[in-house]
């Protein structure tokens, strides 16, 4: 079909039917490729802006000609639009500002705003001109239509163009700015006038969109609105219809687009405020503003207190609310950090951020002023609401689960919590004693029993809450938890007092961490948090137990957790939370307890019993089961976590969880299960733990799943899971320690070569997590097979054959490699050479061929490892594996070791000089250090070690030359092999073009006695 404006209405028309049919399939179709065709998006605006079409035509018009323009605009696009098709839309973009539709004048806007974006300033630089012209032509047709689209319109283009934050757009912008912002203070002030004064509600959307845009030209395009005279006076002129609408809210009917109105000004000085705290404290009206805002929040404190959320009257002096704390937030940070808080955007000058600071200082923030809105925020503002107690009273869970994720920055309680902790920080002279004073002495007067006084009670601990960081050097925390804080939560005179015990508990959640809680007090904090999660409690309700939940989980995730003292307490605390799982409802609250849970596992580890460990193993399946709806399916990842820790903590015991964890590391880490993009990473850290708690006394059966699961699913996750690439890499040196000999085996070889291959292509990008647990892997690997030349040559074949060893070989010789990364690839070739130096010299000859190429590629090799073993290689084990590797390299008799060989004597002499060996083993305790696989809990002598680190450290003490050769011996058997090797006379010539004192000071490190 040839594209026409005729043929393309008709298919407009028949692709915006309401019922599915194949007619509209082929004119969808039709549509799509037509798109790419010159001409198209111009018959599509000629569509839109044809108002004698149906409007589901024109609907579909323009929202394929927005979409056109995303999409093909830009000149580098593949079928873009042509510069004459582009012109001659341009010239018609306005064509449409008399649209009756609202919703079809918006989408217009955002065409043309996408249009701008591209085009403004170097091919459109008269667009604001343009615009401009426009209003002005409307103002003097008196069309409110036009003017009320043209500001739609603007309103989209000052936002698209303001995001551009480099290039000429932003400065065009500005630079033009001045143009239409006289013109939009004209509209606003006449149609605010007029609607005040005739309360004309047909015409109080114009001088929205208005404001609106002067909203927009202010906070995004003018960077100094305070030196613009136009903008002051708006300003000053914004303040007074502020609070003209604010005292007169009732006389003028409130309505959506009332409430718009108030909230617009109350975004535009806040606004000011985040980008630059000088603009609005050096307007001239400052103070009005100010003033103005506190007047608000003083006076519609009860109201905003009272508010439901049911009532949307109210609901906009919350908003108000919340936006003047949050300008008087950002004003207290500015004023204490002398300006520091401007970025380097915002940047003020030294003279305007000091005059700023004097005017807030002298002028708004008096000490009475701070105390008033202390006062304020206990009162009213942090205080629990009414809504608050009916909503804990409904739905418990919930609304725990939303104290705990509100936003400060949208919710009026939180928002005067944070507030507050800013007025502490920052005066803190004042404060601290005015609060102190409240918390010690004025407790007293709310002793009555009753719901307010409570309430009151809340307000001021919650106050001391939130004052921790400012004050837990001056008081002494303890003896007031013991004095008050204790006494009050175990009080039961009335329901109610469930407050104060959740107070209490979110208390001791924001101290724990403050290394200031002392263990007599933690032993009372565990009593009180058992008391709380005692089902027998009748004051304990849901909300109750999980704020307590709350608090275990920060006592025992803290860094200075003593799980010594906490070790009487795991029975039952662990039956609580096993009762408690069984009661939640939410999704939240069981994942906030499963989590939990998974923490108790680990940190308390190893008091934790296999009683404890047994139960709760035993509620991973039926969760699991309950968990298959999309809403819940997050607990799985929970569970899985949970079964790591079990399998950690239970340590040689772990067979205990394998009928249960064995089949889920199948059900997560196949590429076939429906759970595998969800769950994979867990599985995968369930799979290692597997690999690394099995036991040291068992040997792993090579029918096992678990060497199934390796051959499903691990060549996969190895090529699909880069961003878990370190996890995935220890699993494969699990099994090699677990199963030694297991990847050299005929019957594995192309999958291994497919896991070495795909090690090769990640090695020269790989981060240094995964190349130190690749490196170690190696270093295992070629120690396994030190007892078998013919083993050790399988291995090296494979890393061949792979490119493995070649791209280690490759990277070591390049000279923009980093040296830290050379230093480990070498210990791999150090490995090698010790056992077969004769072998490594093949590998230089087969990727360098030609006798030459193969010296030079051996030459630059050696230079390069002489120099890392200077600069980068510090730890005496490493520097052992070198020098062994380096000495063995001489056995080889190849003329290019001989070339540098004071190089390697002085590397004797270092060696020899800073580590004096058992003369039994050439062990030393220096030597069992700064292996690249570690212990995870090396730190912590209380747990036991796991299968795999006793298999690994068997290994290396019976395989490792570092820890049963002495380098001594070596040297002595290695010179008298290389002397026999190359004749007397030889190396005698050889030694004589040494340094004699270099020399004769490793002639007397090798005649000192040995350690015995």
């Amino acid at each position: 079909m040839s594209l026409d404006l005729l043929s393309l209405t008709d298919c407009l028309t028949q692709a915006n039917i309401s019922e599915r049919n194949s007619h509209q399939k082929l004119a969808e179709n039709q549509l799509k490729e037509w798109e790419r065709q010159p001409g198209f998006h111009q018959l599509l605006q000629t569509v839109y802006t044809d108002l004698s079409l149906p409007l589901q035509t024109r609907w579909l018009a323009i929202i394929s000609f927005k979409n056109g323009v995303e999409r093909y605009w830009r000149a580098s696009k593949v079928n873009a639009i042509s510069k004459e098709e582009k012109s001659a839309i341009r010239q018609h973009l306005f064509d449409l500002i008399d649209e009756p539709n609202k919703q079809l004048a918006i989408q217009n806007a955002q065409a043309i705003s996408r249009v701008c974006r591209f085009d403004f300033p170097q091919e459109w630089p008269t667009m604001l001109d343009d615009i401009e012209r426009i209003l002005q032509q409307s103002l003097v047709e008196n069309n409110n239509v036009k003017i009320h689209n043209m500001l739609i319109i603007l309103n989209q283009v000052i936002k698209n163009l303001a995001m551009a934050k480099i290039g000429r757009t932003r400065p065009a912008l500005q630079s033009k700015a001045p143009i239409i912002t006289p013109l939009i203070i004209k509209i606003y002030t006449n149609f605010f006038n007029e609607w005040i004064e005739n309360l004309d509600f047909g015409i109080v959307e114009i001088g929205y969109l208005s404001l609106k845009v002067m909203r927009r030209l202010i906070t995004e395009v003018y960077d100094s609105p305070q030196q613009s005279p136009e903008l002051t006076e708006f300003l000053s002129l914004s303040v007074r219809h502020f609070e003209l609408l604010i005292t007169g809210y009732e006389k003028y009917s409130p309505n959506d687009i009332l409430e718009k109105y108030i909230k617009c000004y109350a975004k535009i000085y806040n606004l000011i405020v985040k980008s630059n705290p000088t603009s609005l404290v050096l307007l001239p009206c400052s103070k009005e503003i100010l003033f103005l805002l506190l007047k608000i929040i003083q006076e519609k404190a009860q109201t905003v207190y009272n508010n439901d959320g049911d009532n949307d009257a109210d609901g906009v002096w919350e908003f108000l609310a919340i936006k003047s704390l949050l300008i008087f937030k950002n004003l207290i940070n500015f004023l204490f950090k002398k300006g520091a808080v401007l970025t380097l955007k915002s940047k003020s000058s030294k003279a305007d951020v000091e005059n700023a600071i004097n005017l807030l200082t002298t002028q708004f923030f008096s000490e009475d002023l701070i105390k008033s809105l202390t006062d304020l925020l206990i009162n009213y503002y942090i205080k629990l609401k009414p809504s608050d107690l009916e909503s804990w009273a409904n739905e418990p869970e919930e609304w725990a689960n939303d104290e705990a994720n509100q936003n400060f920055e949208f919710q009026i309680r939180q928002c005067a919590e944070n507030f507050f902790q800013d007025l502490m920080v920052n005066f803190k002279d004042l404060l601290v004693p005015y609060v102190l004073n409240k918390v010690q002495n004025e407790m007293s007067n709310y002793n009555e029993v009753s719901v307010q006084n409570i309430l009151v009670k809340d307000s001021v601990f919650s106050i001391f809450q939130l004052s921790a960081n400012s004050i837990h050097e001056i008081i002494d925390f303890n003896d007031l938890c013991t004095r008050i804080f204790f006494p009050e939560a175990l009080k039961n005179d009335m329901s109610e007092q469930r407050i104060i015990k959740r107070r209490v508990c979110l208390l001791i959640n924001e101290w724990v961490g403050l290394s200031v809680i002392t263990p007599a007090t933690y032993q009372n904090i565990y009593n009180l948090l058992l008391n709380f999660l005692d089902p027998s409690n009748p004051i304990s309700d849901t909300v109750v137990k999980l704020t307590a939940i709350q608090a275990l989980k920060t006592i025992i995730t803290d860094w200075d957790f003593k799980k010594d003292d906490f070790k009487p307490f795991i029975k039952d605390f662990t039956h609580h939370l096993l009762s408690l799982t069984t009661t939640m409802e939410l999704t939240e609250s069981k994942l906030f307890l499963l989590n939990t849970i998974s923490d108790l596992i680990a940190r308390t580890n190893p008091h934790i019993s296999v009683n404890e460990l047994d139960q709760l193993l035993n509620i991973v399946p039926k969760f699991w089961d309950d968990s298959n709806n999309s809403n819940e399916l997050i607990l799985k990842n929970s569970l899985l976590r949970i079964l790591k820790n079990l399998v950690i903590s239970l340590n040689t015991n772990t067979h205990t969880t394998w009928p249960i964890a064995l089949p889920l590391i199948r059900v997560c880490c196949s590429p076939e299960s429906e759970y595998h993009s969800l769950l994979s990473e867990d599985g995968y850290e369930l799979w290692l733990a597997i690999l690394q708690y099995y036991p040291a006394s068992q040997r792993l059966d090579i029918s096992n799943s678990l060497i199934q699961d390796l051959n499903d699913f691990y060549l996969h996750a190895l090529m699909n899971q880069t961003e878990v690439l370190p996890l995935i890499i220890e699993i494969w040196r699990s099994y090699n320690i677990l199963i030694p000999g297991l990847f050299i085996e005929d019957g594995t070889k192309e999958f291994v070569l497919g896991v070495f291959s795909t090690f090769a292509k990640y090695l020269p990008q790989m981060r240094d997590d995964a190349l130190d647990i690749l490196i170690s892997y190696l270093e295992i690997a070629l120690l396994e097979n030190y007892n078998s030349a013919e083993n050790f040559k399988k291995l090296l074949s494979l890393m061949m054959e792979s490119r493995l060893l070649p791209t280690i070989i490759e990277m070591i010789m390049d000279d923009d490699q980093a040296h830290l990364t050379i230093a480990k690839l070498l210990l791999v070739l150090a490995r090698i050479a010790y056992f077969m130096p004769g072998d490594l010299i093949e590998v230089f000859r087969y990727l360098f061929p030609g006798d030459s190429e193969t010296s030079a590629a051996l030459k630059k090799c050696i230079t390069v490892w002489y120099a890392r073993m200077d600069a980068t290689v510090g730890n005496p084990r490493n520097r052992k594996i070198h020098v062994l590797g380096l000495t063995a390299l001489l056995k080889t008799g190849n003329p290019v070791f001989f070339e540098d060989l004071s190089a390697l004597v002085s590397l004797w002499i270092s060696s020899l000089e800073e580590v004096n060996e058992s003369a039994n083993s050439g062990d030393c305790e220096t030597y069992h250090s700064n292996y690249l696989y570690e212990f995870q809990f090396n730190d912590d002598l209380t747990v036991k070690e796991n299968g795999e680190y006793v298999r690994f450290q068997e290994l290396f003490k019976t395989r490792d030359p570092v820890h049963n050769l002495l380098i001594k011996q070596f040297i002595n058997s290695t010179l008298n092999e290389v002397e026999q090797s190359i004749g007397q006379q030889t190396w005698a010539q050889l030694v004589s073009q040494l340094d004699h004192n270099l020399v004769e000071n490793f002639q007397y490190f090798l005649r000192l006695p040995t350690n015995s």
